[in-house]
This record gives structure tokens, sequence and C-alpha cells, in this order.
């Protein structure tokens, strides 16, 4: 869809304006929500009979790509809420009604720390304490792991209302996620509420609607790995064009004999592998992205050497991302520690997200060397 992508592009000046304010409040700013909004990227996920694109995970990419290069805390959150609309339209179509009535709420999910769940007359009484919930200051449910009496995981579904947002995202990076530790006690939480993690991560489907959609037939856990890839590729090539701009008003590098930083041979090796570094990554997601539009298409379905290859993927192309806008930082030289900058905004939100603990780039690509080496996963995401 190439006028959305346009549409989001041409947002980027916007979403780099707001950056700053975006880091300093903790938070994304309403007015990149609003905008993008109007430019229909919260439709990308959202099933067609309720107004929603189903896009293919090309264009999503792409399109987060494009919010990435704006602001990467935006693209993370904007998401968040990509994947977690994608997550709950799993769920039977009567939770669908209730969850989507409002057509601009926004919803988050998180899979890690699960709570505890009790069962009780109609549904279970579930408590705990989640952290790293990007997004949550603005959405309106949130789809949160528990462990159900017996040890099954299972998720909830929570209004927003019934969790305390604990101020603690006070971080180093990536701070406009607003990433706070939510928080419930006793939540009752209905029986159509909830699905066990399993169903939860598999291809089958709970909703009669959407059950002859194929783009309802992606891989839940690959797909969204998909979209983490965006914001590490949009970031760095933020940072690679922050770079090249201020490239020609640098002077010369000092204690050396060259007169312009930009005539001098290891800029122009900086220069050329963090190019070759972003394009690879590029490349790389793409073709991640393109096997899970390629199965679908066919109908044929990605098995766990599929899934392991698409996390395999994404985690390399981090890695690439990571160490390109590190060559970009250190290439900038004293400058590139200036807050006022931002190629120093850029590494610190790359270097934090690349702390996520399914991007972590040796944890994917552990995953798939296993997958390649014959050997069985070691984790429940790839069961």
């Amino acid at each position: 869809m190439p006028d959305l992508i346009e549409r989001v592009r041409a947002l980027v000046p916007l979403l780099r304006s707001n950056a700053e304010r975006c880091t300093a409040n903790r938070r994304v700013p309403r007015e990149n929500l609003d905008a993008l909004r109007e430019a229909g990227l919260f439709r990308m996920s959202l099933p067609r009979h309720r107004g929603g694109l189903e896009c293919d995970v090309r264009t999503k990419f792409s399109v987060l790509a494009e919010v990435s290069r704006g602001c990467g805390s935006t693209a993370w959150v904007s998401t968040i809420y990509l994947d977690s609309a994608f997550l709950l339209s799993k769920f039977p179509d009567e939770v669908q009604d209730e969850v989507f009535a409002d057509p601009e709420a926004f919803h988050c999910a998180t899979l890690a720390v699960p709570g505890r769940a009790v069962a009780v007359d109609g549904g279970y009484l579930v408590s705990g304490r989640w952290p790293f919930n990007s997004g949550c200051l603005d959405a309106s449910y949130l789809l949160h792991p528990a462990v159900v009496e017996g040890g099954e995981l299972a998720h909830f579904i929570i209004p927003a209302r019934e969790v305390t947002i604990e101020d603690d995202w006070h971080v180093s990076g990536m701070e406009g996620t607003g990433s706070n530790t939510t928080s419930a006690r006793d939540v009752f939480v209905p029986h159509r509420h909830v699905v066990g993690a399993a169903r939860l991560l598999d291809q089958e489907h709970r909703s009669e609607r959407n059950a002859a959609s194929p783009f309802f037939r992606h891989p839940p856990f690959a797909y969204l790995v998909t979209s983490a890839a965006a914001a590490f590729i949009g970031m760095a090539e933020a940072a690679y064009e922050f770079y090249l701009e201020r490239l020609p008003r640098r002077g010369p590098i000092a204690y050396s004999g060259n007169v312009l930083h930009r005539d001098a041979a290891i800029t122009h090796h900086q220069v050329a592998e963090s190019r070759m570094k972003i394009d690879s990554a590029r490349l790389l997601a793409e073709q991640a992205a393109d096997l899970l539009d390629e199965r679908v298409a066919t109908g044929t379905g990605c098995d766990r050497d599929d899934r392991a290859r698409v996390w395999g993927q994404v985690a390399y192309a981090t890695r690439l991302c990571v160490e390109a806008v590190e060559t970009l930082r250190l290439g900038s030289g004293a400058s590139g520690i200036t807050t006022t900058l931002p190629i120093h905004r850029i590494a610190r939100d790359v270097q934090a997200l690349a702390t996520h603990a399914v991007l972590i780039p040796t944890t994917g690509i552990e995953h798939y060397g296993r997958a390649l080496c014959g050997v069985e996963p070691s984790t429940p995401l790839l069961l």
C-alpha cells in the first residue's frame, strides 16, 4: 500500500520535531498518535469488517520503519498497539465487539513475567505486577499473562481502569515509550476474556468473522518479531541521515593530518560500513517479512524452522543496526555525546531496545542455529 507508506513518510518531520519532547515527558505526544491515526497506521492490523486494512507483513514493516526514522519511541509504541490488536483479534467475536467498540482506543500487551489467577465463579481473580508495558499510559485494555492454579499459563484481557500504573520507567533509552510497570490485585476477569498461552500463539481461529482471512493465519510470535525489526532499521537510517547532514560542516579530525572529516579515509570506511550494514539488515528483515507473506498466500503455514528463521534473521538485523549506529556515533567524535544532537538520542534508543528479552541478538541467533542443526526448540515460543 504505497499511499499509506507515503502518508506516514510525510509525518517524519513532525515526529522528529517532537522527539525531544517525547523523551523528556516519557510518553508519546498525543499529537504523534493522532497524526498516525489520521494517516491510517492503526488500521493496519485490524480486521477488514472493522474498517481495518489487514496489511501484509512487508507493508507493516515499511510503514513502521518510516515512523522509526522520525522517532524510535513513537515507532515502538505504535508497534505495540498494532500487534496487540492482532493478538486481540484471535479472541472470539463477542470479545472483539467489546475491546474494539471504541475505534480510537489503543490496547497493549506483554508476554513476560506472569501474575497469578485464582478460579472463581464465572472467571478468575487476577493479581500481579507486569513490567515493561510500553504504551500503557494511553491504553484502554491490557493483555497480561498469569499462571492459573494447576500451572497453566494464560493471557487475560484487563481494562486499564482496573490496573495501577507505577511511574517507574526511568531509563537511559526509549524513554518515550512510557514502559511502566502495571499492577493489579484480585481483578475479576470473565472466562471469555481468557485464552491459554499455547492457543494465543498458535495459528488457529477463535473468531468466526476472521476465520476466512489469510491475514489471521500468520503465526503470532513471528508476526510480532517482524514488527520489531522495523524500529531498529528506521532508527539506523535516521542516524545515517543525521550523520551525513552534519558531515559537510565538520572541520579537521583532531590530532590527525586530515583537514576535513569528509576527506578522511576513516570517515569513508565508517560511512560505507554503516550503509552496508543497514542495507543488509533491511534485506534480512524484508526476507523474513516476505517468508510470512508467502506462507500465508500459499496456505502452507509456517513450521518451526520458518519461525526460528524469522527470529534469527530479525536478531541478526538487530545486531547489524546496533553496530551501524555505534559506528556513526563514534564517528561523530565528542559531539556524539551531546544530548541535544539527535544521534545521541538514537544511539541510546537503539542500545536500549536491543536489551529487550526477545530482541537480544544472541537469543534469536541461537534459536535459529538450533533449528539449522536439527535440535529441538528450547523455548515455548517456537513449539
